[in-house]
């Protein structure tokens, strides 16, 4: 069962700091044994397109909907890839350790959220989103720990309809971005609490295929 009691507010502004600050290290550099998102979700693209794959720079690439075969192949492997490594218990545990100093977390509920970030980023680089940006970076981290981007945005003000796109994220103020940082922490120790986090990669799909930005937590 999640801690229902509401969170210490420094803590919680602690740990938002915390997750905000582990999705762009994940998504954008790796940590330990994972590798950054863009280079875990190029390598697993190249693997399957073989000759015919041309990197994100080079002048030939498609654009992901022409690749839309290959990238839902990709995106299906890396789901099942990141819960295979969930499930690895030294994994975990060697993770975790990397990544929790200072912060009340446990150990396996921190290497599962790096997990699911890295998954969410590798995700979301396949389907055309910039995650360099902190702005998508942001909302992609909200759906990595299966919170919805589209309820948090309208608490926040942000005026959105029933479809939300990039260039639409990347109007958001950044003092915005940096609010929502914040409630994250709230989030994650009023839902989790010492629970495992889950792995929400194919809702996380949908929302950054679809933009209706939703991703919750299988029950």
């Amino acid at each position: 069962m999640a801690d229902e009691k509401t969170p210490d507010e420094g803590a919680a502004e602690k740990a938002g700091k915390w997750v905000a600050e582990l999705a762009e290290k994940v998504m954008l550099n790796g940590v330990g044994p994972v590798s950054p998102s863009a280079t875990w979700a190029e390598d697993r693209l190249a693997r399957r397109q073989g000759d015919a794959y041309r990197a994100p720079d080079h002048e030939e690439r498609r654009s992901p909907d022409a690749m839309k075969d290959d990238i839902d192949a990709v995106v299906a492997r890396i789901i099942k890839e990141s819960v295979a490594a969930s499930g690895t218990q030294g994994f975990v545990t060697g993770l975790g350790g990397l990544i929790t100093a200072g912060i009340t977390i446990p150990a396996n509920v921190a290497a599962s959220f790096a997990v699911n970030m890295r998954m969410a980023g590798a995700i979301a680089h396949l389907r055309g989103w910039d995650i360099r940006d902190p702005h998508v970076r942001t909302v992609v981290m909200m759906l990595a720990i299966g919170m919805s981007a589209q309820n948090v945005l309208a608490a926040f003000g942000v005026k959105i309809g029933q479809k939300i796109g990039e260039q639409m994220i990347k109007k958001i103020p950044i003092a915005v971005i940096r609010k929502i940082n914040n409630k994250v922490g709230f989030f994650l120790i009023a839902k989790y609490g010492t629970r495992r986090a889950a792995i929400i990669g194919r809702a996380t799909d949908r929302a950054l295929r679809n933009g209706d930005l939703e991703a919750q937590e299988p029950k």
